[in-house]
């Protein structure tokens, strides 16, 4: 039986996702969260074969939790799920050791794929991802990981001090980063930066 826990704040999210595994028969939902802070309180207390996380949290998003769910422990294997289907997304999530993404497009059938392969140690992505992660480009693959952090909660339209207080660093160290991310991304103001990220697919 493979033993998952589950991230997604959507309930109705978390029940149809919990339908569609445990009906396969070999997958097992033992635990469940609804932000990041939860999530890593929890997950140690679980014997589990991986985490599916949902990409876009309240308090964090799938970056910056796979990586702190991988200093919690190296070995734990994360697979993402999310409405985000461009690069970099994707790309830097495997980067940062992701086992696997997969659309909440995805028919149910690819979900259930994706689960087994991540539960084995193995990558996956479905094709249409794959061949985005080959083969697409956009402007925000230039931004560093901390960059992308904060253009991701700025097209959320956190505030400088919401986006401190999630990084852990001072407003300041926001302002300077938000100015590098304009300045990269040749763009004026947030609202030019969500038509960027919207344009792109990635809000």
């Amino acid at each position: 039986m493979i033993r998952v826990f589950m991230i997604d704040d959507h309930p109705l999210m978390r029940t149809g996702m919990r339908w569609v595994l445990e009906e396969a028969g070999d997958i097992e939902v033992v635990g469940e969260a609804a932000n990041g802070r939860d999530a890593l309180a929890l997950i140690p207390t679980f014997a589990i074969d991986l985490v599916v996380c949902d990409f876009d949290l309240p308090d964090t998003d799938g970056l910056d939790l796979t990586r702190r769910l991988l200093r919690q422990d190296p070995e734990r294997k994360v697979l993402i799920v999310s409405m985000l289907e461009r690069s970099p997304i994707p790309r830097r999530l495997l980067a940062a050791g992701a086992l696997g993404y997969v659309s909440k497009t995805s028919d149910p059938l690819v979900v259930l794929r994706a689960v087994r392969e991540v539960a084995s140690g193995r990558r996956f992505l479905d094709n249409a991802l794959a061949c985005q992660v080959l083969f697409d480009s956009s402007p925000f693959d230039q931004l560093s990981p901390r960059e992308l952090e904060v253009a991701m909660l700025m097209v959320k339209g956190e505030s400088i001090r919401r986006i401190a207080d999630s990084l852990r660093v001072t407003e300041s160290t926001v302002r300077t980063i938000r100015s590098r991310v304009f300045d990269k991304l040749d763009v004026r103001g947030d609202a030019s930066l969500v038509y960027l990220a919207v344009e792109h697919g990635l809000a």
